[in-house]
């Protein structure tokens, strides 16, 4: 977990394309991390300009004298693996890559991602991405938003691993309209390398996360999906919601038009979910009232339930919501 650490967590990150370019993604991350309060060291990397946002720019990551934990990478998709490369001799463990034009878009962009992934392998570099809007952690010592999302997410216990930019950005934006906070907010984009076993496994221990809600077009490894998801639901007690696109045929071929997901039968994700003990949502709304309750009250120690009431009539139908899912009335004493 060490590479994810140094992503999420980092005490120094590079801006490699940081600028001062109005309207670009390299100004929009730059900023970000600047009026998020990042508590660690910023080093924007930009062979053409002196400073950004008045903070002294670098031609290259091996000309920043001091160390550096992660690299943020906002470069063409054909400058990546050189640059992760140069990353290698900074000694830098992680980096996250925004750029997108990879395998989603089929043909050189699957070869590019190939080599890519093969030169932060031979390094030992954890990548996150690419075509991926970013990671946020709110937690005080970090104050980390190295995305190009409009806000920081508000503090708060629950973890969002998305595999969509433009789904993060609305979950944020739906999220701080009801004033619920975040511990992590991650867009894995294509999962080159990081996915969503490697988070999981990382968010199980996170002091910070106490529900981990998810969007996910595909599962890279069913099996270990499952085992990692029991220990979180069932050993740790962190209740884990899924929200997973793509149940329709048509609706499969567009998830993988979009990041290259290769999605499976329908009925198979529903059978990781359930072995997994993650609760699969169908829409939004439901991902947030599901994601409000567990993560504002204790988890139930059994499936018995006692309801109070002033009237008949929402009575009747909460016992009829109950009873569906196989809740029990309690029986009370006189």
């Amino acid at each position: 977990m060490e590479g994810i650490e140094h992503i999420l967590s980092p005490q120094s990150i590079a801006v490699v394309g940081a600028t001062n370019r109005p309207g670009s993604i390299g100004l929009a991350i730059f900023r970000n991390l600047l009026d998020g309060a990042y508590q660690g060291i910023l080093y924007p990397v930009n062979p053409k300009a002196k400073s950004i946002q008045g903070v002294k720019a670098y031609p290259s990551l091996l000309e920043i004298p001091d160390e550096v934990d992660m690299a943020v990478l906002i470069v063409p998709p054909g400058h990546v693996a050189n640059t992760i490369e140069e990353a290698a001799k900074k000694g830098i463990k992680g980096c996250m890559v925004i750029t997108a034009g990879f395998k989603e878009i089929g043909g050189q962009g699957v070869e590019l991602e190939k080599n890519v992934k093969s030169v932060a392998k031979a390094h030992g570099i954890r990548l996150l991405g690419p075509n991926c809007l970013g990671a946020a952690n709110t937690n005080p010592k970090v104050s980390m938003n190295a995305s190009f999302a409009s806000t920081m997410p508000k503090p708060g216990n629950i973890a969002f691993i998305s595999q969509s930019g433009a789904m993060c950005v609305a979950v944020l934006d739906y999220a701080a309209g009801r004033h619920m906070g975040f511990s992590k907010s991650i867009s894995i984009g294509n999962k080159a390398d990081i996915n969503e076993v490697d988070l999981l496994r990382y968010l199980k221990d996170d002091p910070d996360t106490k529900i981990i809600i998810m969007y996910l077009e595909d599962i890279t490894d069913g099996h270990a999906f499952i085992e990692v998801a029991r220990e979180i639901t069932l050993v740790a007690g962190k209740p884990i919601l899924a929200l997973k696109a793509g149940r329709s045929p048509e609706g499969a071929r567009a998830a993988a038009s979009h990041t290259g997901s290769m999605a499976g039968s329908d009925a198979a994700y529903d059978a990781i979910f359930m072995q997994g003990g993650i609760e699969r949502v169908d829409g939004v709304s439901e991902l947030f009232n599901y994601a409000l309750a567990f993560s504002t009250q204790p988890l139930p120690k059994g499936n018995r339930i006692a309801i109070v009431t002033n009237s008949g009539g929402p009575g009747i139908m909460a016992t009829d919501a109950l009873i569906r899912p196989g809740i029990t009335l309690a029986s009370l004493s006189e």
